[in-house]
Parts: structure tokens; C-alpha cells; sequence
């Protein structure tokens, strides 16, 4: 039947109703909402099913401990998926400290979003502070255009366990690992080895770096140990795209020079500073840029911790640092400033460090400190900077002498580049005193010296000067120098075995009392040269007792020789006599050790040793020396 244009609309209004309300029950009823209220930290894990098994339930009400991570192509863990609760994670240039048992492994994670973060930031070139929305979702499509970057991964272990043997001596644990993956979510020894690198600790550091486009996952392995052990492994970790966060450079020749020793003190110094003498003034004013650590080689307290940082802080004998805690680390042992003595008279750290066992021998360890505002004397280190854990460079042997009359000094007001150990007597002066003696007859000596010299026209013209290559300011300079080598004579043990060495005043009693035996005597003796010092101020008043002298470079003296006018009458021993073999050295380019005296020659053999000599062609020159000396 048809129906008219009224119940025709009836029915299409009373049909639109019924859909409606078909819609409000499928969507508002009870029935589809779950009563289980999820925590806010919870996540859920959805497995993807297989073709060959059926669908997994899935009962919300008895999996709330399910985590959830969802393996979508465009997206990422770092994006969208959580660490599990025992991977820790990691931020660009921040440091984290953990102890780790033995046979345990600590996994850490760096995440895609911090290794790329700044590139995108970058890349969208724009000045405001706040990223809105829009502006996070561009970040994210920025970084993924990104192919790689380079993270470098730093650790340094602080502490370690120590093993108990039956004889009672600590025994030292095996190093730590490291172990790197991209894949590998918690490397370690138990995973498979192909997706990972592993890198053994060497000293208790460690360093990798590597190029990725995603998360970096790292595991820090601990040895398995049996047997009685005190203490953990304590370590700490740093990821960073600039540069490693703690470094070691395992350099030939090391950073540190020492200059000289005495039975219970050390003088070292670093190398320049800078080879630019401009720059002088800004590192004497600016903080100083290195801490060392020193350690008696017969101690095993920092065996397998050398090139660790927080592991020399922590263990080493001596530092010049003082630990947050305040306490000085027998810091109050060691003087340290910027010097400009030696070659170059460029700006360097020098150390003294008093209170050493005789006739030992140590390591002296200095660390690069990151930053003047990262790091401080006493200790202090920002632990989210770029480099911010230092660098530790390698470490300079040494010893101290068994015999007690030679002590060093430094820091002479005239005689300012003299640094070495001189001949001495702590019952009559200790090593400041001493210092201060020879200082003074330095000076008498030089008065004399400017006395003859005011006899000649250092004022005239150019032309009615003496030389047109040398001046008297280069006379005075070159006869300051000479002065103080030879009348401040560089000591050595009487007992130490040098090869280039001279013994000086066997015949004088020791500052004990004591004197050599009479056959030795008589037979030293036979030497004059061997029964005093090169000046006989040393043996009325200083009254060492025997010694030996490292002799003077023989261009110490053709140096005045050239500088100073022909008038004065300064001349050199020739090479071949006996006067000269007990009056000046030379050097020798084939020796680890220094075989004559210069003013800041170290014993540590540098390049300096080899240093281009002045000309000698004086020829045959009359057996005397002015003053006598």
C-alpha cells in the first residue's frame, strides 16, 4: 500500500530514532568499559601474534605487571618504549658512580633522542627557548635524517675488592669490562658476542667511541672472584658526543719532568705551557691547570687504578688536592706554582713534594683538570661538562737518595734558575736556609763581576762597542749563569754509581760524623781534585761531608767567553786535559740521563739535552778560569 507524503515522513523520523538509540547502547553501555584502573606508571606489553598459534588472551585484570613495547617501523624505543628498571640511562656529558658486586653487571642505555637532540635543534636554526608541540614533532623527523653520530663512552673504576691470600698480602682483582651494543639491550659475557664489543679496562679506565643512528646500549661487567674479599668494585660512567668525559693519553714521553731529588724530597715540573712567551702572564695569573698524585712504588694501594682519576684520588699516597670532605690528602706535602725557570723561560707547573722515604722509588701521576671553572685546588669537578673527569697523563718515575747530604732547592732570589739538589748539611740548615747561604755568595761573587765591568763602555755607540753580536746585557746574563752553576754545584749521592759524576771532598767528615774508610780515603785522595769542593766556600761552610758533582755543561763557559769582552780575560779549559774532565761535562746526545749540568736540565731525558750548542771554535784556550772557581 502506498503511503501519503506524511506517514512517509513518520516512518524516516521513527527510523533516524531507532539508529540513534542502537548507537547510544553499543557506545554508553557498562558492559564495554573495563572497572580495571591502570597505575600511571604501568605500561602493557602486546606480543604480536604467529601465524601457526592461535590469538593470546589477553586478561587485563591479571597482567598488570605487563610492560608494553610496541615494535612499530617509524618509531623507535628511545621515542616511544621505557628502559626495564635495571638499565639506567644516560645524559650527554653527565657522569654516573654505581658499585658493582664481583660476577654482576650493570647495563646502562644512551638514548636515540639524546645523541641527536642538539643536531635537531640545530637544523630548525631558530632562537626561541620553548619548543612548542609542532616544534618537538619537527626535532623528531630533524634527528631521523641524521645518519650517524659519534659517542664516546669513558669509564674510570675508583674502587676495587681486595682479595685475602693465605700469606696475607692483598692480591690484585681482575680489571672490569666494557660492553657495547646497539642491539644487545644489556650486553654482557652471557649474550652473544657478535652483536657487542668488548673492551677490557686497562688501570682501571677505559675508552671506546663509535658511530650510530640509534640507542647505544653499554654493560659494565664485574670478574668472578672465590675466596675472601673486602669492599666492591666502584666505578663511574660518562657518555658524550663532544669528546670523552675521562681520558688517558698514553703519550711516550710524559707531561711531567722530574728536575731533581734529595733522600726526602722531589722537584718535578711540567713541560711548557704554551710556546708562545705572550701567553706567559695569562697562566700565571689563571688557575693551575694540573693536580698530581704521587705513590711509593713498593705499595700496591693503586696497582690496577693508575689511569683512573677517582682511583687516584681515592688511593694514591700523596695528591695536592684536598677531598670533599675537606681533609687534606697530604696536600700540606706538596708546593706547587707556575715558574717560568728553565729553557724558554716559558711559563710551567712546578711540584715540590717533601716527606718521602729514602732510597725509594715513586710515580709521580699528574691529571689535565677539565676547565678553570670545572675544577679547583681543592679538588672540586663539574660532573656534567664537556671533558669534565681530566686527563691523566703517564707517570714519571723517580727515586730519592739514600745519602743525606745533598737537598734540594728552588725558588733562589739571584740565582733563579737553579732548581736541583746542591751539597748540604741538615744538622747546620735545612733546604730553605740552604738556599738562602748559596743565594748570598752568588751575589758577592756577581758584585765583584759588576765592579770589573763598569770598566768597560757598555754606553758607547754601536760602533766603539766591544762586539757588534754581543752587548754587555748578553755579558751579564751569560756570566750570571755560569756564576751560579759552578758556585752552586749539582749534588749527588756519594754512594749513586753516575757515570759522569765527580767525587768532591772525601776527606771531610760526614754531617753525622761519620767518614769514609781510611783506604778509600787514601786512595781518592790520590786525585786532588777529589779532596775538595770545586770552591772552598762549600767546605767552610756548608761542610757536606763527600759527595759527588754532575760537572757543568762546558757552553756554559764558552758562553761568557763569547759574551763578554776579551778585556776581562775569561777563558775556557780545553777539552782533553785533566783540568777539564774535572771542572765541566759535556753533553751526550746516547745517554737516558743527563751527563753534564745545565740551568733547568732535568733528569728526565728531554729534547732540551740535545739543544744546539754555541760555537767552538775558541781552539786551544789557557788552563785558568777567572775567580778560580
Amino acid at each position: 500500500m502506498q503511503l501519503s507524503p506524511l506517514q512517509s515522513r513518520l516512518v524516516a523520523s521513527l527510523g533516524a530514532s531507532l539508529v540513534l538509540f542502537a548507537l547510544y547502547v553499543l557506545l554508553f553501555s557498562p558492559s564495554f568499559a573495563s572497572a580495571t584502573e591502570l597505575p600511571i606508571n604501568h605500561v602493557v606489553r602486546v606480543e604480536q601474534p604467529s601465524e601457526q598459534l592461535p590469538e593470546p588472551h589477553l586478561a587485563l585484570s591479571d597482567g598488570l605487571d605487563i610492560s608494553y613495547e610496541p615494535e612499530f617501523g617509524a618509531f623507535d624505543r628511545s621515542i616511544m618504549g621505557r628502559a626495564t628498571a635495571d638499565v639506567n640511562t644516560l645524559t650527554n656529558n653527565a657522569v654516573e658512580k654505581l658499585n658493582l658486586s664481583p660476577n654482576n653487571t650493570q647495563c646502562y642505555i644512551f638514548k636515540k633522542s639524546a645523541i641527536f637532540s642538539r643536531d635537531a635543534l640545530a637544523a630548525q636554526n631558530t632562537e626561541e627557548d620553548l619548543l612548542t608541540e609542532e616544534d618537538e614533532d619537527e626535532e623528531h623527523k630533524l634527528s631521523r635524517r641524521v645518519q650517524s653520530k659519534k659517542v664516546y663512552i669513558s669509564v674510570n673504576t675508583c674502587m676495587q675488592p681486595v682479595l685475602e691470600t693465605r700469606n696475607g698480602r692483598p692480591k690484585q682483582p681482575e680489571q672490569l669490562s666494557l660492553y657495547v651494543s646497539t642491539s644487545v639491550q644489556c650486553p654482557g659475557p652471557s649474550k652473544d658476542a657478535s652483536k657487542m664489543k668488548m673492551i677490557p679496562f686497562e688501570e682501571g679506565a677505559v675508552m671506546y667511541s663509535l658511530n650510530t643512528t640509534g640507542d647505544v646500549y653499554v654493560g659494565i661487567s664485574a670478574p668472578n672472584m672465590t675466596g675472601n674479599y673486602s669492599s666492591l668494585y666502584n666505578f663511574e660512567i660518562a657518555a658524550s658526543l663532544d669528546e670523552y668525559y675521562h681520558s688517558y693519553s698514553p703519550q711516550n714521553n710524559s707531561q711531567l719532568l722530574w728536575m731533581d731529588s734529595d733522600s726526602t724530597s722531589a722537584l718535578l715540573v711540567t713541560r711548557n705551557l704554551t710556546q708562545h712567551s705572550n701567553e706567559t702572564e695569562e697562566f700565571v695569573t689563571a688557575e693551575l691547570p694540573y693536580d698530581i698524585y704521587f705513590q711509593n712504588n713498593n705499595s700496591t694501594s693503586l696497582d690496577g687504578l693508575r689511569h683512573s682519576v677517582c682511583g687516584l684520588r681515592r688511593s694514591s699516597q700523596f695528591s695536592s688536592i684536598v677531598n670533599n670532605k675537606n681533609d687534606s690528602i697530604n696536600s700540606d706535602s706538596i708546593t706547587t706554582g707556575i715558574t717560568t725557570r728553565g729553557p724558554g723561560n716559558l711559563p710551567k707547573q712546578q711540584f715540590l713534594v717533601v716527606g718521602l722515604d729514602s732510597g725509594s722509588s715513586y710515580s709521580g701521576i699528574i691529571v689535565k683538570r677539565a676547565n678553570s671553572n670545572s675544577t679547583s685546588s681543592k679538588g672540586k669537578r663539574a660532573e656534567t661538562s664537556i671533558g669534565g673527569g681530566g686527563t691523566v697523563f703517564q707517570a714519571t718515575e723517580f727515586e730519592t737518595s739514600s745519602g743525606t747530604n745533598c737537598k734540594v732547592v728552588t725558588n733562589l732570589e739571584f740565582c733563579n734558575e737553579t732548581q736541583y739538589a746542591v751539597p748540604g748539611n741538615d744538622k747546620k740548615y735545612n733546604n730553605t736556609e740552604l738556599a738562602t747561604v748559596y743565594d748570598n755568595y752568588a751575589k758577592e761573587m756577581y758584585a765583584n763581576f759588576e765592579k770589573v765591568l763598569m770598566q768597560i763602555s757598555c754606553e758607547a755607540p754601536p760602533e766603539s762597542l766591544y762586539s757588534l753580536a754581543r752587548n754587555c746585557d748578553d755579558c751579564k746574563r751569560a756570566y750570571k749563569n755560569w756564576l751560579c752553576t759552578v758556585s752552586i754545584p749539582r749534588c749527588e749521592d756519594f754512594m749513586s754509581n753516575g757515570n759522569f759524576s765527580v767525587v768532591r771532598n772525601v776527606g771531610q767528615a760526614f754531617p753525622n760524623g761519620t767518614k769514609l774508610p781510611s783506604a778509600q780515603r787514601k786512595e781518592l785522595g790520590k786525585t786532588p781534585a777529589f779532596n775538595a769542593s770545586r770552591n772552598s766556600f762549600i767546605d767552610k761552610t756548608i761542610k757536606p761531608g763527600p759527595y759527588k758533582e754532575l760537572l757543568p755543561c762546558e757552553d756554559i763557559c764558552y758562553e761568557v767567553v763569547q759574551s763578554c769582552p776579551a778585556a776581562i780575560g775569561f777563558t775556557c779549559p780545553q777539552p782533553g786535559f785533566s783540568s777539564f774532565d774535572v771542572s765541566y761535562g759535556r753533553r751526550d746526545k746516547r745517554s737516558s740521563t743527563p751527563s753534564c749540568n745545565y740551568p733547568g736540565e732535568a733528569r728526565t731525558k728531554t729534547s732540551s739535552a740535545a739543544a744546539v750548542l754555541p760555537s767552538l771554535i775558541l781552539g786551544a784556550l789557557p788552563l785558568m778560569m777567572w775567580l778560580a772557581l
